[in-house]
């Protein structure tokens, strides 16, 4: 498969992104956690060089238990000490809560900044810039961090495309940017894992093949995890067994897709962190 997806729109959010960030404080990077590596845009990599940044490894809730401390030594190890500080979170943000952690991660990033204007009598307001790539959950993040959803989210790619700011508290206000990818793929493993993900807008896939490719992959990661979930361990055989047939007998491709991903997405297959597919 060759997938490839950029709408024009990403490129000007890069640019947007670019010039925001002369006035934030801080970096936010939401990365799906069922493979985080795999979320990390190299059209971000300048960002990364300019700004403290707290990762926050989102649905934590659909990856395994040790993903955090993968890829925290992963990220140390790429990374020289002379970056900019970094701190890593986990989040599984459809659930109410866990704002104090937020906010406490970023005052310990921004300590310095805050205690010198607090030294100059002056209350600091902070100001960050959330990103990540499309479907990361950027938005519904924000929104449980404001607990009065203020940004408009969707479970598909692409629903935010313009920036907005919202304030968390007095002190806080996040910017909310617009998922972006980037123009093209060099490992077909990334981008098979962001289509597995939803973070490739599932209409421009061709969703038969991703649906095997990922049936392959899950059994590489998890033997036998696949015929757990269906009773079959193929596309034809899950069709059947779920009765996506159509007038004829035939099989119901788009269907049998839609279950796979699906099901998949909801976490009904298992906990997996994709990213042990290419080795990483």
């Amino acid at each position: 498969m060759n997938i490839q997806w950029f709408p024009g729109h990403m490129a000007q959010t890069l640019k947007m992104i670019s010039s925001e960030l002369k006035i934030c404080d801080a970096i936010i990077y939401v990365l799906d956690a069922r493979c985080p590596l795999s979320c990390l845009n190299p059209k971000f990599d300048e960002f990364l060089g300019r700004k403290p940044v707290l990762f926050v490894l989102n649905k934590i809730d659909l990856a395994p238990d040790n993903v955090k401390e993968q890829f925290s030594n992963l990220y140390n190890m790429c990374h020289p000490p002379t970056s900019p500080p970094f701190g890593i979170i986990a989040r599984n943000s459809t659930k109410s809560g866990g704002r104090d952690v937020v906010i406490s991660a970023l005052q310990k990033l921004l300590k310095d900044k805050i205690e010198t204007k607090k030294s100059h009598g002056i209350d600091k307001i902070l100001r960050v810039a959330v990103i990540g790539i499309t479907n990361s959950g950027k938005s519904t993040f924000i929104n449980n961090m404001t607990d009065k959803g203020k940004t408009v989210t969707g479970n598909k790619p692409g629903v935010t495309r313009t920036k907005q700011w919202v304030p968390v508290t007095d002190n806080l206000w996040l910017l909310d940017t617009p998922g972006t990818l980037w123009p093209s793929f060099e490992d077909n493993q990334i981008a098979k894992n962001l289509a597995y993900v939803g973070s490739i807008k599932d209409d421009v896939l061709d969703a038969r093949g991703v649906a095997k490719a990922l049936i392959a992959d899950l059994e590489k990661l998890q033997s036998g995890c696949v015929t757990a979930r269906f009773g079959a361990a193929d596309f034809e055989g899950i069709a059947l067994k779920r009765g996506c047939i159509v007038k004829g007998g035939g099989i119901d491709v788009q269907r049998t897709a839609k279950l796979i991903l699906g099901e998949f997405r909801d976490g009904k297959l298992g906990r997996f962190n994709l990213d042990g597919l290419h080795g990483r």
